[in-house]
This record gives structure tokens, C-alpha cells and sequence, in this order.
């Protein structure tokens, strides 16, 4: 049996998600997270700050104690849409690598949106053309294929991280900044809209951290399915956003107190791809962007 483990420095979070190969089976197993945040510590000059590359270079500290404890020999680790974009990455890259003892790649938004549709289709197992759809802490992911070959792989500059500093930085939360959340996003969408509907998909599925989180609210507010979530219940969650006024007064038990600043954010962003696409509920999904790097990690470890 081999030991394995996958690392995704995103925008929000910085993620750890183990598992074991063995007899040609990958076995997910236990997961760390830690809301790194380091999307947040880019400035106008795109540089992150010593701040947050420092909330970042402790988590990684944490990831390798974990890993040496654990005795995981096969460690793929990647930076996403932050370290893409951040002129000072070879700085944090550099420390990090130095920490871990492993190489981090800075993976393209093609990529990433690649890795992620692999894992969301192997727990969809359909074999009809679908679409998976990711809000990260910097960037957003479509991906479209089916079991056989990815169509089309796409990533786009919006995220929960990058939309709260955009239009929720002060905590306040009105029908005016929701509303321009929602345009800016449904701007950012329309480039792509064509190619994105161009494939007739016969299953849409959203994953991660934001996603997963709206989807949670939505099952104990409104009582949608926990594996589903519909447009109805995201435009319910918006006015009680609204209401609610202020961040800080989003005291929902079912939301993670870190979760709370950036979900107006990832709310919006969620509701202009509804709209966009015309979609009345999608498919959730637990697997993302380290599953579908321990499948990649797999299927090279085979071919040795």
C-alpha cells in the first residue's frame, strides 16, 4: 500500500487531503484545511504581502509535520490562481518548497479546471458529456467532457477571495453591491457563454468550499436536497443576506465562521452562473482539485 497526499495552495484555503493506493484502488482519506486566505494578501501591484505569505508558510509547516508523522512518500503539491498572478511567488515559492521538501507547481487555470472535472466525474461515474463548475478564493473553473475526454476547460478571474475585497471589503451588505457583484460576474461569464453552451450537457455538478457551503444553507434553510441546490433557494439566501446587513451578522449555525466575510461574494458569483446558463438547480459534489491530482498522481505512479 502506498501512502499519498495532495496539496492545493488556493486563493482561500490551503488544503491536505491524504490517501492510500493499493491493488489499482485510491482510497481518499483524512483532510486538513486551513483558511490561508493568502488571495487576500495581494496588493494594486499584485505582490502578496509578508502577512499572509507568513499565514501561509506556517500552515505548510503544519502539512509537513503531518506529513513526516505520517510517513506519505508520494506528495504532489500545486499553487492555483494567487501564485499565478502574484509577482512575488517565486519569493513564497521558494520558503515553501524549502519547508515542505517537496516541488509546488503553479498550475494553469486550464489545468486546474482539468483536475477538477476529473474527480467530480469519477464520483458523478456518468458517462454522458457534463459540466463541473468551481468557485475558488481566486478563480473560477468550468469544465466540460465526459468519461472519455475534457471539451472544454476553462478559468475565470472571479472569486469569493478577490469579489469580497472587490465589492464587500467594508462588511456591508446591500442590494446595490450585491448587484454589482452580479454584473461584474455575468460580464466576466459572457466571453465564454458560447463555447460554454455549445456542448449539450446532460449533468451540471458544483463543487467546493463556497459551493458546498451555499448548498449546506440551503438544505437547512429552505430544505433542499443536501446533493442539490436550486436557483430558487439562492435567490431566498440573497435577501436574507440583504437583511442581514452586515457580515457579522451572518451567525448561521451551519456556516463556518471564516465562511462568513467572503459568502456574499460567493453567493453573487453563483447566482450570475445561474442566470448565464439559465440553470434551475445543479448536482453537488465533494471531490475538487485534490482528488483529481492523487487520480493524476495514480495513473503515473501505474505507468512506473
Amino acid at each position: 500500500m502506498l501512502k499519498l497526499a495532495a496539496l492545493d495552495l488556493g486563493s482561500n484555503s490551503f488544503h491536505l487531503l491524504e490517501a492510500n493506493f493499493s491493488d489499482n484502488q485510491l482510497t481518499f482519506g483524512h483532510r486538513i484545511k486551513d483558511k490561508v486566505q493568502i488571495g487576500a494578501g495581494l496588493d494594486r501591484d499584485q505582490n502578496l504581502s509578508q502577512r499572509s505569505i507568513n499565514r501561509g508558510l506556517l500552515c505548510l509547516k503544519t502539512f509537513q509535520y503531518h506529513i513526516k508523522k505520517n510517513q506519505i512518500k508520494h506528495v504532489v503539491a500545486v499553487g492555483t490562481n494567487t501564485l499565478r498572478v502574484a509577482n512575488n511567488c517565486q519569493y513564497f515559492l521558494r520558503q515553501a518548497e524549502e519547508i515542505l521538501g517537496y516541488e509546488v507547481e503553479v498550475i494553469s487555470g486550464a489545468e486546474e479546471a482539468n483536475l477538477i472535472f476529473s474527480a467530480v466525474q469519477t464520483e458523478i461515474n456518468r458517462p454522458e458529456i457534463g459540466m463541473a463548475i468551481d468557485i475558488g478564493g481566486g478563480s473560477t473553473e468550468f469544465a466540460v467532457g465526459d468519461a472519455t475526454s475534457l471539451k472544454l476547460a476553462e478559468s475565470l478571474e472571479m472569486g469569493c477571495v478577490s469579489y469580497y475585497g472587490r465589492f464587500f471589503a467594508d462588511g456591508k451588505i446591500y442590494q446595490e453591491n450585491v448587484e454589482a457583484a452580479i454584473m461584474s460576474a455575468r460580464l466576466e461569464l459572457d466571453p465564454y457563454l458560447a463555447a460554454i453552451k455549445s456542448e449539450q450537457t446532460q449533468w451540471i455538478s458544483g463543487t467546493s468550499g463556497s459551493i458546498q457551503s451555499i448548498a449546506i444553507l440551503a438544505h437547512h434553510f429552505f430544505g433542499d436536497e443536501l446533493n442539490t441546490l436550486s436557483f430558487q433557494s439562492i435567490c431566498k439566501l440573497q435577501e436574507k443576506l440583504i437583511e442581514s446587513k452586515h457580515v457579522n451578522n451572518l451567525d448561521f449555525e451551519h456556516l463556518e465562521v471564516q465562511r462568513r466575510s467572503i459568502l456574499p461574494a460567493g453567493l453573487s458569483i453563483l447566482k450570475a452562473i445561474f442566470i448565464a446558463l439559465d440553470l434551475e438547480q445543479i448536482k453537488i459534489c465533494q471531490t475538487s482539485l485534490c482528488e483529481g491530482l492523487l487520480i493524476k498522481l495514480c495513473t503515473s505512479l501505474n505507468k512506473d
